[in-house]
């Protein structure tokens, strides 16, 4: 469509002094002469008597209003003014008329007359004693915007639509639907409304600043799909005054159209209408970007790879092609190919509008199993695009392949497109010699297949007296190690991968190189971490304290020493102890409250640490329960409980009888804090051979093989140098050294 600047024409040539009759003007006075010709849009003389609203005003320099005029045949020929500089403005129209359609302008009346038009201010001079002819543009300040639509019978898409009603506004909105358009509108709003092709004129409204002008036509666009029912969708023109657009409206299987110049220079938007409208997220779409397309291409869909093929695509444009990407990097550029650019793809320049695509099978070799989304983007003379096409190629999809470091059970995922009677998951520890054979099983989609790892559970036997499970690590997948996996389809192996299960859960200031820790001192009842009971109960040599051996970690590592002191002739044993938890002793009776919170990421098969003892033999039986009779070996006690409790468990001791007593062995209900979930316990006696820490291993059994524990206490860490120190029976005389409490998985 052409774009034809109505217009109001003050002309002339310049300065015709020659022709000024000089004996008509007065002395310091000059002429101006004013010639109104009008142009329709189709080049045919239109009376400049005949506009409506016809205001022509000349101004001073300065700015002053000196002349007004409301009709042509008002305005002097000549006009007479002092010499000096002027500017001149010309307008006409009915700016009332804000939204028209030209169906609707009666055809004696014309569409040239419905319009409105403005000039720029045109600076003149006039001349002492000279006639001036000044040439001055009104153009058309309208919107012109058509409207192509064709509903009739031999167009076998658009005639699918009934009960076509299409919107135009001249507003600025956010609309993202027909609902919202419509709620925008205000009485105001410049709008019309038509069933089918036509055209409408607008005048946008301005705002007191700029930046608040309307420059847009908002479009909304309903309709009645014979098979998919009620259609919908809005959009919007950017639009400048005096110019001319085209929306063409096309329903169509493919979302197509384009925005930019036509060939005579216009701005243009065509839209097509998706039929198809269950695939896309709106019924109607803009397409001003090229399109991919291939033989069998699903677009919206996922399309099934077959192994060892080529794929072959096209990618075309109603504008010429610039560049091509996939995955960010340019394969097309500048117009033309860019040879090697990505390993497997190769295209050809077929015109400056289209290319073909080769996707080789080398490329989709470098692909992971399971949905892979190409993102193809696009730029040619209209602007930048991308398009998504997804493909679904055999393999194991690392993505859906999941290891639950606390369940410890691995869940597979493969996609297997190929014609197979048996799927197969095979998978070990990386340091196994043999694989764990798993049958896949086909999901709904008939290309996914899913196993599950088996049972990492096996009877324990270290507690005859409540019923255990030990971990099965030839089954059950567990955190800090390796695994190994491959897919197996009809015998034949297709593909391998693995995976390392890294885990940052450590114990808490467990090397006890930090000289703050309660442990060290006179817990009050409020250690974080670490505690240590009866510390006060002899100032020369603590139960617990900061010390060096041979093969701990770091600097320093925690020493335990037992002892019997007291007072008044009274003494009694006091076992070395470190435990996490807290300590008090408000009289002659300490209380130790056993347990932290700790953020279980992955669960242990056992603990370990540095350890040295020397555990003597029983010289202390004090109080009436003698669980070790004098004169037998002394047993140290290390442990672990993994809990799940809602307040700590309380163990008190002192003259009288303990209480609170609790073992970690007597079930998973043997406290009424709540569940101990596994637990792992050594009893040491003796002395270590040699002068050096070494690593002692502790396994950790379970009762509960399900919960991961939530409560408000999680963990209890103990060790002490009488296994019965609670009833104040063991050795007085025993050490012993502990460093670097670690998980074993």
């Amino acid at each position: 469509m052409k774009n034809i600047a109505k217009y109001i024409l003050m002309a002339g040539v310049a300065l015709m002094a020659t022709a000024c009759d000089k004996d008509s003007v007065g002395t310091g006075e000059g002429a101006v002469s004013f010639d109104f010709r009008m142009s329709s849009e189709t080049r045919a003389v239109v009376d400049a008597a005949t506009l409506p609203n016809v205001r022509v005003k000349v101004y001073r320099e300065d700015g002053g209003l000196i002349r007004r005029y409301t009709s042509v045949a008002d305005i002097p020929a000549p006009l007479y003014l002092v010499a000096g500089e002027y500017s001149v403005t010309a307008e006409a129209g009915d700016k009332e008329n804000v939204a028209f359609l030209a169906s609707d302008v009666a055809a004696d009346q014309g569409v040239g007359a419905m319009l409105c038009y403005a000039s720029e201010a045109k600076a003149f001079t006039v001349a002492a004693q000279q006639n001036s002819n000044i040439e001055v543009v009104a153009k058309t300040i309208n919107v012109k915007t058509t409207v192509e639509f064709n509903t009739a019978a031999t167009d076998n898409e658009n005639s699918q639509l009934s009960d076509v009603k299409i919107q135009l506004a001249a507003m600025t909105s956010a609309a993202t639907d027909v609902a919202a358009f419509n709620a925008a509108l205000t009485a105001e709003t410049p709008k019309v409304e038509m069933s089918g092709s036509d055209t409408a004129y607008f005048l946008l409204p301005e705002g007191e600043t700029e930046a608040d002008n309307v420059t847009t036509i908002l479009w909304a666009f309903e309709a009645t799909h014979a098979v998919d029912g009620a259609i919908s969708k809005v959009g919007t023109i950017n639009v400048e005054k005096g110019k001319g657009y085209t929306v063409k409206f096309k329903y169509s299987r493919t979302p197509d159209g384009f925005v930019g110049p036509d060939e005579d220079g216009n701005g243009g938007l065509y839209v097509e209408v998706d039929d198809s409208v269950e695939e896309y997220e709106s019924d109607f779409d803009f397409k001003p970007q090229p399109e991919i397309t291939g033989a069998g291409l699903n677009i919206s869909g996922v399309n099934v790879y077959a192994e060892g093929s080529n794929v072959v695509l096209t990618c075309e444009s109603i504008n010429d092609l610039a560049t091509l990407s996939l995955g960010g990097v340019n394969f097309f550029a500048e117009g033309e190919v860019v040879a090697n650019a990505i390993a497997g793809v190769t295209c050809v320049k077929n015109a400056s509008t289209k290319v073909t695509i080769t996707l080789a099978k080398e490329y989709f070799a470098s692909m992971t199993g399971g949905e892979n989304t190409l993102v193809f983007g696009m730029t040619d003379t209209g602007g930048e695009y991308s398009q998504k096409i997804k493909f679904l190629k055999q393999g194991l999809v690392e993505v859906d392949t999941t290891f639950d470091l606390w369940s410890n059970i691995a869940n597979f995922t493969a996609v297997v497109t190929e014609s197979a009677t048996s799927v197969q998951i095979m998978y070990k520890n990386a340091t196994a010699t043999e694989w764990n054979t798993l049958v896949a099983t086909k999901q709904a989609d008939g290309y996914t297949y899913k196993a599950v790892s088996g049972s990492p559970w096996v009877t324990g036997t270290a507690n005859a007296k409540h019923e255990i499970w030990d971990p099965n690590k030839s089954v059950g997948v567990y955190a800090n190690n390796n695994y190994e996996y491959k897919l197996v389809v009809d015998g034949v192996e297709k593909a391998v991968s693995s995976r390392a299960l890294t885990t940052d859960q450590t114990i808490p200031y467990a090397t006890f190189e930090d000289n703050t820790l309660a442990c060290w001192g006179n817990d009050t009842g409020v250690a974080p971490y670490w505690g240590s009971g009866n510390n006060s109960f002899t100032d020369d040599d603590p139960l617990c304290r900061q010390a060096t051996y041979n093969g701990m970690t770091g600097s320093y590592c925690a020493h335990l020493s037992s002892c019997a002191a007291g007072a008044l002739g009274i003494t009694m044993l006091a076992a070395g102890n470190i435990f996490t938890g807290t300590f008090s002793k408000p009289s002659t009776t300490g209380t130790v409250s056993f347990g932290i919170k700790y953020n279980w990421k992955a669960r242990p098969t056992a603990m370990k640490l540095k350890y040295w003892g020397n555990i003597g033999t029983v010289d202390r039986t004090d109080k009436d329960v003698v669980m070790i009779p004098s004169g037998q070996p002394d047993q140290a006690s290390i442990y672990v409980a993994i809990i799940d409790w809602s307040s700590r468990h309380q163990t008190s001791s002192g003259t009288g009888n303990p209480s609170g007593i609790w073992s970690v062995e007597d079930g998973i209900n043997a406290v009424s804090e709540g569940k101990i979930i596994g637990y792992g316990v050594v009893y040491p006696t003796g002395t270590t051979s040699g002068d050096k820490m070494i690593d002692l291993e502790i396994p950790i059994h379970y009762y509960d093989t399900q919960t991961k524990p939530s409560g408000n206490y999680t963990l209890v860490i103990s060790a002490a140098t009488s296994r019965y120190g609670d009833y104040m029976n063991g050795c007085s005389k025993s050490d012993m050294y502990v460093d670097d409490f670690q998980w074993v998985y």
